[in-house]
């Protein structure tokens, strides 16, 4: 009986991963080297996006956790996007450190040093260097077409949407058993690092 509880309730639940705010300006500024130190920030959100996504795809987890939303040009991940708007201050310490905000009145990111890779997996690497070399030439409208046609994306008009990483998961051809094993890696992921988390703290 407890495991038929578990499994439905395992059917029910939203994925969420933690968001990783080292692996993420990590990757950011390893896009931002390859195209010499600058990108607009909504290509250099598209990218990052289509890299998560192109890794659940591949292997179940996204790298950098950030929760996903449907906006009015496309996906969009929430804490980057607040990073970039020189919000998110409770994620921004290491941020800050390798990477600037938009100057006001335009929409260029900058990289202030390099930050390595020691923290990205080899698989990450490939797969955000795959994204630049399919998407990195793309303008922004062309990136915001594209991403338009995404499955998961739904036109919320000037607000925002969730994006359901499940909804993400189907669209990419996982399976429901698949997805429901997602979901119990990243539940097991998520006490286990409210586990060390409280170790640190006590």
């Amino acid at each position: 009986m407890k495991v038929l509880l578990y499994w439905l309730y395992l059917q029910r639940a939203m994925i969420r991963f933690q968001f990783d705010s080292i692996k993420t300006t990590q990757a950011a500024a390893f896009l931002l080297e390859r195209h010499h130190g600058g990108m607009s920030k909504g290509c250099l959100l598209k990218m990052l996006y289509l890299a998560d996504r192109e890794l659940l795809a591949k292997r179940g987890q996204p790298l950098t956790g950030d929760q996903p939303v449907s906006m009015e040009n496309g996906p969009v991940l929430s804490k980057i996007y607040d990073l970039m708007k020189g919000a998110g201050l409770e994620v921004r310490s290491y941020w800050e450190q390798y990477i600037s905000d938009a100057k006001k009145g335009t929409s260029y990111v900058t990289l202030k040093k390099k930050a390595g890779t020691e923290h990205l997996s080899k698989s990450e690497i490939n797969t955000l260097t795959e994204i630049d070399e399919r998407f990195g030439h793309m303008s922004w409208k062309a990136l915001v077409e594209y991403c338009h046609t995404l499955p998961e994306w739904k036109d919320p008009g000037k607000s925002s949407v969730t994006i359901a990483v499940e909804n993400i998961l189907t669209a990419v051809g996982k399976s429901s058993e698949e997805i429901c094993q997602i979901r119990s890696h990243a539940m097991e992921s998520s006490w286990l690092d409210l586990i060390l988390s409280n170790k640190v703290a006590a």
